[in-house]
C-alpha cells in the first residue's frame, strides 16, 4: 500500500528509513482519523507512531534498499 504524505509517495509495504538512521514499519493499522501506524524497528525501543509524526520528528523516510537480483545483473550486461 502507499500513501502521500507532503507530495512524497511512500511505500507501506517497505521498512522505511528516516533521516536519523531509524528504521519504521506500517503495523497494517490506522488512527481514527486515519493515518498509517508505524512501528520503530530497533534495539531502542518500540514506540507506535502515526506517519505524520514519524515524518515531522525523525525527518523524512526513504524505503531501504532491496538488494539486486541476479536477473538484474543479466540485463545490465546483455545490455552493455
Amino acid at each position: 500500500m502507499t500513501i502521500l504524505l507532503d507530495g512524497t509517495e511512500i511505500d507501506l509495504d517497505r521498512v522505511q528509513i528516516a533521516l536519523d538512521g531509524t528504521r519504521w514499519l506500517w503495523t497494517c493499522e490506522h488512527t481514527e482519523s486515519g493515518d498509517p501506524l508505524m512501528l520503530r524497528v530497533d534495539k531502542a525501543g518500540a514506540p507506535i507512531l502515526p506517519l505524520p509524526d514519524v515524518y515531522a520528528a525523525y525527518g523524512p523516510l526513504v524505503p531501504v534498499p532491496r538488494p539486486t537480483t541476479a536477473a538484474l545483473y543479466r540485463q545490465v550486461l546483455e545490455a552493455a
